[in-house]
């Protein structure tokens, strides 16, 4: 019988009696490290975690399915983990489109200078600003998110291009008005976007970010503003606590009157969190009938 834990995850009633129909299936609270996480998944099959601890412990597993209700999760050889019978799957596209609309909202705000605008109390001049219309837009990635954030882009006149593997990264932001960073995180995506990508930018460009700042500079992004060369970014802080203003990478990023910044929460729909649990369980249905799907594949 397929033994299954679920830790710190909460199923539907209805999903629990999908996964009840698989095997034995336990279901314990988040775990308080990852030695814990090991611990409450010693002799399962399959474990069905809300990531608390999650990346950490994964070198410390064994024969084992890994699934949670969210997409990114951090830098790790799959190649390695797969040897010791470790497999991962993620719940891809299941934030994609409170992703996209965080992208969009935050890159309208950037061009067209709207957020300081909404409610004003006193007449002020009103200052011509810059239409997507026309404008260059490179996206970095082209996978499940950044494919589709074209579309929008596309649909508001924006001339779309995207950066992939083997391209020449400078060659191709060279003209951009805005960059999108939807990098992954694996080996070959580690600060990519370094201090030499951001003072290379056009005069004035945008850089708007959702992803982890494994794949990008901070530092080399403040400087490229303070040198009067980007012109403004918006960053989502991905991968600090939900919520939380207080990490030292969110008040760094805070520091600059010209950064939009956000506290890891471009995914927060209601939506996302229903599609992430149930593509998790649909996971675990597919691993149990011997069709995985949605596994990760990181070196």
């Amino acid at each position: 019988m397929t033994k299954i834990v679920v830790l710190g995850a909460n199923p539907t009633d209805k999903q629990k009696a999908r996964l009840e129909a698989l095997g034995e299936v336990n279901y314990l609270s988040s775990p308080s490290s990852s030695d814990d996480l090991v611990k409450q998944t010693y002799g399962a099959d399959v474990l069905y975690s809300d990531g608390a601890f999650l990346l950490d412990s994964l070198p410390k597993l064994k024969d084992i399915f890994v699934t949670y209700p969210y997409v990114e999760l951090g830098v790790f050889n799959s190649k390695e983990l797969k040897k010791k019978g470790v497999v991962v799957a993620n719940s891809q596209g299941g934030n994609r489109p409170s992703i996209i609309e965080w992208v969009m909202f935050m890159t309208l705000a950037l061009f067209r200078k709207f957020i300081p605008l909404v409610r004003a109390d006193k007449t002020i001049s009103v200052e011509v600003h810059e239409s997507l219309n026309e404008k260059k837009v490179l996206i970095v990635g082209k996978g499940s998110i950044g494919s589709k954030i074209a579309i929008p882009c596309e649909a508001l006149g924006m001339k779309v291009s995207f950066f992939e593997r083997g391209d020449d990264l400078i060659a191709k932001a060279a003209d951009a008005d805005l960059v999108i960073n939807a990098l992954n995180c694996n080996s070959t995506s580690k600060n990519l976007l370094d201090e030499k990508f951001f003072m290379s930018l056009k005069k004035s460009a945008y850089f708007v970010s959702f992803v982890r700042r494994y794949t990008y500079d901070l530092d080399g992004l403040l400087k490229s503003i303070d040198n009067g060369i980007v012109g403004g970014a918006a960053i989502d802080c991905d991968p600090e606590k939900f919520g939380d203003t207080t990490n030292e990478f969110y008040q760094k990023a805070l520091s600059n009157p010209k950064v939009l910044v956000t506290p890891h929460i471009a995914w927060s729909s209601k939506q996302a969190l229903v599609n992430g649990a149930e593509i998790a369980v649909q996971n675990i249905e597919a691993f149990v009938a011997g069709k995985p799907q949605n596994i990760l594949t990181k070196v």
